[in-house]
């Protein structure tokens, strides 16, 4: 989907770690100049609220695609809320185990603690795969201005 965030991270054959995120439909940055010996996307979708009340949540979706020698993947996520001292986490992280599969794909959700004050959230993801390390966190394009107070109820 055009302007969803992508995020890219891999080992060259030289060992050099990379990085980098850009928008789906842009130039995608050039890697390092030696091939990599593996790499690995992340996605994350917009996050969505549904329900009223003491039965309303969040939800979203994250995905990962490996390729070359990475040997295992997992991610994690989480959903963040904003504060007056920068973002904070509004439940624990959560995440996969390890697979040896090139690709994984996961549905999201958190209870919103009604009532407990007005915050913006938004999900991140950060995927993992052996030989490469973590890359770098990747935050949902949108976010959503909710009463859903500090922390969930379900963390």
């Amino acid at each position: 989907m055009t302007g969803t965030t992508i995020g890219e991270w891999g080992r060259t054959t030289k060992g050099e770690s990379y990085s980098f995120t850009y928008k789906a439909g842009d130039a995608k940055p050039v890697a390092p100049a030696a091939p990599a010996a593996a790499s690995c996307s992340v996605y994350i979708s917009d996050v969505s609220f549904h329900g009223a009340g003491a039965g309303a949540w969040f939800q979203w979706e994250t995905s990962q695609a490996c390729s070359g020698s990475f040997g295992s993947q997992k991610l994690q996520t989480q959903m963040w809320r904003s504060s007056w001292s920068g973002p904070r986490g509004y439940n624990n992280w959560h995440g996969t185990g390890l697979t040896s599969s090139s690709f994984i794909d996961y549905g999201w959700s958190t209870d919103c603690n009604d009532g407990g004050g007005t915050y913006t959230y938004y999900p991140v993801m950060q995927g993992y795969a052996s030989g490469i390390g973590w890359g770098p966190k990747t935050r949902s394009d949108n976010d959503l201005r909710k009463g859903c107070g500090t922390r969930s109820p379900n963390p």
